[in-house]
C-alpha cells in the first residue's frame, strides 16, 4: 500500500511541475486537488502513526478526501483524535 501512495506523490510532484510550467487546463487542477488530498492522507497517517495513533484508510477516507483535499485530512485527524 505505502508503494501505491510513493508512487501517487510522485505523480503529484510532476503534474504540479506540468501545472507550474505552463497554464493548466481544469482537469489538471482538479487531478492536483485529488491527488494532494489522497498523498495529503498518506503522509498525515505516517506522522500520526509515529505518535501512536492511525487513521483507517479504507475506501470512504479515500474518496472523502479526494473531494475535500487536504483539509478532509485534516477533519479526519481531528475527528480520530476526538475517537469518533
Amino acid at each position: 500500500m505505502t508503494l501505491i501512495f510513493l508512487g501517487l506523490f510522485i505523480l503529484l510532484i510532476g503534474l504540479v511541475v506540468r501545472s507550474a510550467l505552463g497554464k493548466p487546463n481544469l482537469l489538471l487542477k482538479l487531478i492536483i486537488h485529488m491527488l494532494g488530498g489522497i498523498v495529503g492522507l498518506w503522509l498525515f497517517d505516517f506522522l500520526l502513526s509515529i505518535l501512536g495513533y492511525s487513521i483507517p484508510i479504507n475506501f470512504f477516507t479515500i474518496t472523502m478526501v479526494g473531494l475535500l483535499g487536504f483539509p478532509g485530512v485534516l477533519a479526519l485527524a481531528v475527528l480520530q483524535f476526538l475517537g469518533i
